[in-house]
């Protein structure tokens, strides 16, 4: 079964605007003071996956 775009906008938090973009900005920031390389790589994959996930949003806020 096809989730419809408004039934995914719903499991969005809504007192949470811009949850993904924000949350791959302060893994960002986490990462330039990472003490290690291994953390540091981690913590760059998971903004990464944020920062997927923040355009996904706004791809389906927009309608495409």
């Amino acid at each position: 079964m096809n989730a419809t775009i408004d039934e995914k906008l719903k499991v969005l938090p809504k007192d949470v605007p811009d949850y993904h973009a924000r949350q791959a900005a302060h893994l960002r920031a986490l990462a330039e003071n990472a003490t290690t390389a291994r953390l540091k790589t981690k913590l760059l994959e998971e903004a990464a996956q944020h920062e997927e996930a923040a355009e996904e949003v706004e791809a389906l806020k927009r309608g495409d």
